[in-house]
C-alpha cells in the first residue's frame, strides 16, 4: 500500500487558513490514514483521512478547528476521521476552548462498517459534552448527510455556504420532504453566505462569546462619548428590530444570527457599555407584527445559548400576537412552549424593553415580570392589552366610543397602567433607552 503524503490537501486547509491569524495553525494528526478492512484494501490511500485538524488563534483567542475533504476517500466518514475529530473535540473539551468545525461529508465509509458508525456515535457523545462547556461553531462547505446533518445540528451556529453547502437526512432522490424543498422541515441554520462573509461571521462569534463556560464574558472598554451617548431618533425606528439594536448597541455593532428564518424575530449578540448581551427582538415583516413557530424558535435557541455561557438577556416586545397562517397553528404551541421553557429556566439577567403594542398572551410569554424578568422598561407610548382595545371598550361598556375606549386604555393598557399594577419597572422616553439599559446591566457587576 502507498501513502501519499499530506500536503497534497489543499483546499481543505485553504478554508482553515481563511478563518485563523496567519501563522498561528498547528495542525495534528497529519499523517493519520485509513487501515485495511476486510473489505477494503487499496493500493494508495492519502494520508489525514479525509479530515484536517488542528488549532489556531482567531484574534489571539485559541480555538481548535477541523474540515473535512472531499477529495480524499470520496468525502466518506470512516473510522480514522471519526477518531481524529473526536480526539479533537476531547482537546477542546479540556481546554475549555471553542471549536470550529467546516463540514463536507458524503456519508459513511462503507468498507469500514460498524467502526465507522462506532466513530459517530462517539463524536455525538463528546458533542453534547461539549454543549455543556465550550461554543460550537459549523459552516457547511459542500454536502452534509445523513448523520453528518445530525452532528451539524448538534452546534450552537451553523453557516451554510451559497451554491455549495447543503443539509440533509436522506438525498432528495430518496425523499420527497428533503429539507430544501418543504416549507415544514428546516435545518436549524444561522443562514446561507459566501465564504468570505462565513468566515467574518465565525470570528465575530469568537471575538465576542465566551471561550467556555467557565469564563465571564468580557467586558471592553469603550469611550465616554460612546457610553454617555443618547438615541434622539429611536422612537421613529418602532417596529424595526434591526434598526433599534443598532441604535443601542455600542458602536452600532450587532452580530445577528438565524438571519434567514423567523423574520418575526431578530436575535444575536450586541454590547452595551462593554458588556455582550443576547438580543431577541419582535421585527414587523410586511408591515406586520406576529410571532411564527419560527420566530419562537430563534429566541428559545438564543436564550438557551445565552443562559450556559453567562450572557445577559435582553427582549424588545412589539407584537400584534401569534401570527394567524393556518400553517402556522400547527406548530405554534410547541414552539411557545419551548421559549417559555427557555425564559423560565435561564438564570442570567433577564432585561425586557416593552416598545410598541402588545396584545393578547403573547405578552406573557415574552420575558415578562410574570415569566421572571429581572427588570422591565416601558417606553411612554407602549401598549399592552388582552385582546384589541376597541373590542375590550364594546365587551366591558357594551358600546364603543373615543372617550371610553380612552378611558379603557388609561386604566388598563397603556404603560403608566402597567406600572401602577408593578407590571413594568419603569416608563421611560425612547431616547432614553440605552441609558437605562446600561444602568439595569451595572445592577448586576457583582453576578459575574
Amino acid at each position: 500500500m502507498q501513502v501519499r503524503p499530506s500536503d497534497e490537501r489543499t483546499t481543505a486547509i485553504s478554508k482553515v487558513i481563511d478563518i485563523l491569524d496567519p501563522g498561528s495553525f498547528m495542525e495534528i494528526g497529519e499523517h493519520v490514514s485509513a487501515r485495511y478492512t476486510e473489505f477494503y484494501h487499496p493500493d494508495e490511500v492519502v494520508e489525514s483521512d479525509g479530515v484536517v485538524t488542528g488549532y489556531g488563534t482567531v484574534e489571539g483567542n485559541l480555538v481548535f478547528i477541523f474540515a473535512q475533504d472531499n477529495e480524499v476517500m470520496g468525502g466518506t466518514f470512516g473510522e480514522q476521521h471519526g477518531r481524529k475529530i473526536v480526539d479533537l473535540y476531547e482537546h477542546a473539551i479540556k481546554a475549555r476552548a471553542p471549536i470550529i468545525g467546516l463540514l463536507d461529508c458524503a456519508g459513511f465509509r462503507i468498507e469500514e462498517g460498524l467502526d465507522g458508525l462506532y466513530q459517530f456515535a462517539k463524536l455525538y457523545k463528546r458533542q453534547a459534552e461539549a454543549s455543556k462547556k465550550i461554543p460550537q461553531l459549523m459552516a457547511v462547505i459542500g454536502q452534509c448527510g445523513g448523520g453528518m446533518s445530525i452532528s451539524a445540528e448538534l452546534a450552537d451556529f451553523v453557516f451554510l455556504e451559497k451554491d455549495k453547502g447543503s443539509i440533509f437526512v436522506n438525498p432528495q432522490g430518496v425523499v420527497a420532504n428533503a429539507i430544501g424543498n418543504n416549507p415544514y422541515i428546516q435545518a436549524n441554520d444561522d443562514g446561507t453566505y459566501e465564504w468570505e462573509e462565513i468566515v467574518e461571521r465565525i470570528r465575530r462569534l469568537i471575538r465576542i462569546l465566551p471561550a467556555s463556560t467557565d469564563f465571564a464574558p468580557y467586558i471592553k472598554d469603550i469611550s465616554d462619548e460612546e457610553l454617555n451617548r443618547v438615541c434622539p431618533d429611536l422612537r421613529y425606528k418602532l417596529g424595526d428590530a434591526r434598526a433599534i439594536l443598532d441604535d443601542i448597541s455600542d458602536n452600532h455593532r450587532v452580530v445577528e444570527t438565524a438571519k434567514d428564518r423567523g423574520e418575526d424575530m431578530i436575535t444575536g449578540f450586541i454590547r452595551i457599555a462593554g458588556q455582550i448581551i443576547g438580543v431577541a427582538a419582535c421585527n414587523a415583516v410586511d408591515g406586520e407584527k406576529r410571532i411564527t413557530a419560527a420566530g419562537c424558535d430563534k429566541a428559545a435557541r438564543l436564550v438557551n445559548f445565552c443562559n450556559k455561557f453567562n450572557i445577559p438577556i435582553l427582549t424588545i416586545t412589539d407584537t400584534e400576537g401569534y401570527d394567524t397562517k393556518s400553517e402556522s397553528e400547527k406548530f405554534m404551541p410547541s414552539a411557545a412552549g419551548r421559549l417559555i421553557n427557555a425564559f423560565i429556566n435561564a438564570t442570567v439577567p433577564k432585561i425586557n424593553l416593552i416598545t410598541g403594542t402588545v396584545v393578547g398572551s403573547a405578552y406573557s410569554m415574552l420575558n415578562s415580570k410574570g415569566l421572571g424578568a429581572d427588570y422591565v422598561f416601558m417606553w411612554d407610548s407602549a401598549d399592552i392589552s388582552i385582546v384589541d382595545p376597541r373590542q375590550a371598550t364594546e365587551v366591558i361598556f357594551g358600546k364603543w366610543t373615543p372617550e371610553l375606549e380612552q378611558q379603557f386604555r388609561d386604566s388598563q393598557t397603556n404603560a403608566l397602567a402597567l406600572a401602577r399594577h408593578g407590571f413594568a419597572d419603569k416608563v421611560i422616553a425612547p431616547e432614553e433607552s440605552r441609558k437605562y439599559l446600561i444602568g439595569a446591566l451595572q445592577t448586576f457587576i457583582n453576578s459575574r
